[in-house]
């Protein structure tokens, strides 16, 4: 394994993925990029970036596979516990009270923020009154959170420990069966949740959501890419909407960050102004 992918060597691989399958991955922070592209060469047994590229080039790897290893496991089931315990609480019941009221979970890479939502909506008994939409730009992977994704042990024991500590209200082993050594949620959780196979970057906006859920994303892009999806969620939302992002992740420095209202600091929750 490349344990130190050089700069030139990375944008090598950058341009050789964009000329070939139109895929940007220039506006990712370069230190994200560099373990990436270096688990890209781990997983596909290549030494030499040049080899890579030519193989890139010629076609033979294929897009899904390589979309797939890309991408980042960038959150855990039920993470940051005390977040899920406010959107039991107050946000979820307050969304409920509005009819047709839709939870789009952006940017879902494995599944972890979405069976979270879904486990808590069984506690609700919320699982036909709110319309959850989920995207992924990986076929891959949309079929795995479909299936349930399996999840190593030891995630899936951290996942069990944080719903312990959001007080859940069942036995967390009921949600999902033990296949080997892989954990797979029960798939029956996301029956009535609409898969959207699409990069959010090209997402179509829609202004008819009341929440939306995306969590540690945001910290892996530049400042361009981080405006742009910034402003796609904001106009996804509708006016008094809610903007969930991960604990470490600020609209305070963007400029389109200033429609919107922090009105939980902790867990970092946005509500949309009126215009």
């Amino acid at each position: 394994m490349i344990d130190n992918l050089g700069i030139v060597d990375t944008k090598k691989m950058i341009a050789a993925i964009q000329e070939t399958y139109s895929l940007d991955l220039s506006d990712y922070t370069l230190s994200i990029l560099k373990r990436r592209l270096s688990h890209v060469l781990d997983f596909y047994n290549i030494t030499l970036v040049d080899d890579f590229v030519n193989q890139v080039k010629r076609n033979n790897i294929d897009f899904q596979d390589l979309l797939d290893q890309l991408m980042i496991d960038s959150t855990e089931l039920f993470r940051d516990p005390s977040l899920w315990r406010e959107l039991k609480e107050k946000y979820l019941p307050e969304i409920s009270r509005n009819a047709g009221s839709k939870i789009w979970m952006a940017g879902e890479s494995s599944g972890d923020e979405l069976f979270s939502l879904m486990v808590v909506f069984s506690e609700l008994g919320f699982d036909k009154q709110i319309r959850v939409v989920a995207s992924c730009p990986s076929k891959l992977r949309l079929a795995r959170i479909k299936e349930g994704y399996g999840y190593d042990m030891k995630k899936m024991e951290i996942g069990e420990a944080n719903y312990t500590r959001l007080s859940g209200k069942f036995e967390f082993n009921q949600f999902y069966k033990l296949d080997g050594n892989k954990a797979f949620m029960n798939p029956e959780l996301v029956k009535e949740v609409e898969f959207d196979l699409t990069n959010i970057s090209q997402e179509s906006v829609s202004k008819s959501y009341r929440m939306i859920i995306f969590r540690n994303m945001l910290i892996q892009y530049n400042l361009p890419l981080y405006e742009k999806v910034i402003k796609k969620l904001i106009d996804n939302l509708i006016v008094g909407g809610y903007l969930v992002l991960g604990n470490m992740e600020t609209l305070e420095h963007s400029e389109v960050g200033k429609k919107m209202q922090l009105v939980n600091h902790e867990e970092k929750i946005y509500r949309k102004r009126v215009d």
